[in-house]
């Protein structure tokens, strides 16, 4: 028998068998299971289920408990609601932006000098990096917005340090969304900063080269990897998960990728994370073979190649963390008017805030007015038709940005 009840009364034992909520609200990526312990209906709580259907011709059915007992589980449920639902004090977007643009220097800057020192032959102190990955996390904590989509713009024709920031940037922000520890997400956008070093020992002109490589140009390209973890264990103590996302960040889940041919759950977490993050930035990056897509573009990749290159749970989740249209985004509205996401709702990922700037069929611009797309009284310019390119219009992606 089917039975529709409220997540108060999900219970151990209990088949789900439906979760009434879009696959886009959640990162639940099992549609039927029995609930194992009440960790697992914690997190139903905290990804915002409110409901469920369970057949309790393969699991537990709803008890005949007392009143009492009933009150008693239905306090412990809201008690867990009322932790997860608890937000840490925040700052301004535009104020946590202006930070945020001071330290995305000062790391870039100190990438630079780490690279050119591999290059020469010279010791790489991976360690000057860590006040500044420690500086990076209280920036996300205070406000998730601002450093990611602020580092995504590249704004200097050193595409190697700009991405090495930009990815941990957005790997401290998705390790933050998992609930790790600020311990292991140090150690993750440690590892971030330095997993390109080995490029510094391969000619530049292979890495910004126009075109197709041929198969041995690709094979050294490949091997910057191993050549970044030689380089950095001759001067440098990395942790068992920096190491990972140095060696990992290039493997694929379908067993594609390289330097190892790992496969599933033999590539580490941290390693599958990083493969996702290192592929969303090179892909909303201009490159020298190809320019840059939206971020909605990328998801969407991200999101049909689940699964196959790409752990299918985690980008489900990174989904989540940037949202289906990351802040600084350009969209269409249905009214014809293009906008810049200002703020995502993650409980809403597909009606962010917008700021509404330019009047696409007219081809000019309009006085900016903010918009929140999830208020159904106010909005008089329908929801999101597609995401769009700053390039395509002429539009400076970084004047418009959120400030």
């Amino acid at each position: 028998m089917i039975r529709k009840i409220s997540i108060r009364k999900l219970q151990p034992g209990m088949y789900v068998v439906d979760l009434h909520k879009h696959w886009l609200e959640h990162s639940i990526w099992r549609k039927k299971f029995v609930v194992r312990d009440e960790s697992q209906i914690a997190r139903l709580v905290e990804e915002g289920i409110v409901e469920v259907s369970i057949d309790t011709s393969k699991g537990v059915d709803i008890p005949s408990l007392p009143v009492v007992t009933i009150a008693v589980v239905e306090r412990k449920v809201k008690s867990i609601a009322e932790r997860f639902n608890t937000k840490p004090l925040t700052v301004s977007l535009g104020e946590e932006r202006r930070r945020a643009g001071r330290l995305i220097v000062e790391a870039a800057g100190t990438v630079t000098d780490l690279m050119l020192a591999a290059r020469g032959g010279h010791s790489v102190d991976a360690a000057r990096l860590e006040p500044i990955v420690g500086r990076m996390i209280e920036s996300v904590m205070r406000n998730p917005d601002a450093l990611a989509p602020l580092a995504r713009l590249k704004q200097s024709d050193a595409y190697a340090t700009e991405h090495a920031v930009a990815t941990a940037a957005l790997i401290i922000a998705f390790g933050q969304h998992q609930g790790m520890a600020q311990p292991e997400i140090e150690k993750l956008a440690l590892g971030t900063m330095v997993k390109d070093i080995g490029q510094s020992a391969i000619d530049a002109k292979l890495i910004t080269k126009r075109g197709m490589l041929s198969q041995a140009e690709y094979s050294v390209v490949q091997s910057h990897v191993e050549e970044g973890l030689a380089v950095l264990e001759a001067t440098s103590r990395l942790s068992e998960t920096s190491v990972a996302v140095v060696l990992e960040h290039h493997e694929r889940y379908n067993g594609c990728g390289y330097p190892y041919r790992m496969a599933g759950d033999e590539i580490s977490v941290a390693g599958r994370m990083a493969a996702i993050v290192d592929s969303y930035d090179a892909m909303t990056s201009d490159r020298p073979y190809r320019p840059a897509i939206s971020p909605a573009l990328a998801l969407r990749q991200l999101y049909d190649q689940g699964g196959t290159q790409f752990d299918q749970a985690l980008v489900a989740a990174f989904v989540r963390t940037v949202g289906i249209y990351p802040v600084g985004t350009l969209v269409l509205l249905e009214s014809g008017h293009l906008a810049v996401v200002e703020e995502v709702h993650h409980d809403n990922l597909l009606s962010p805030v917008v700021r509404v700037i330019f009047h696409a069929k007219r081809r000019q611009y309009v006085a900016p007015v903010e918009v929140d797309l999830a208020r159904k009284v106010g909005n008089h310019y329908g929801q999101i038709v597609r995401a769009e390119t700053f390039e395509n219009w002429g539009l400076s992606p970084l004047r418009w940005q959120p400030a």
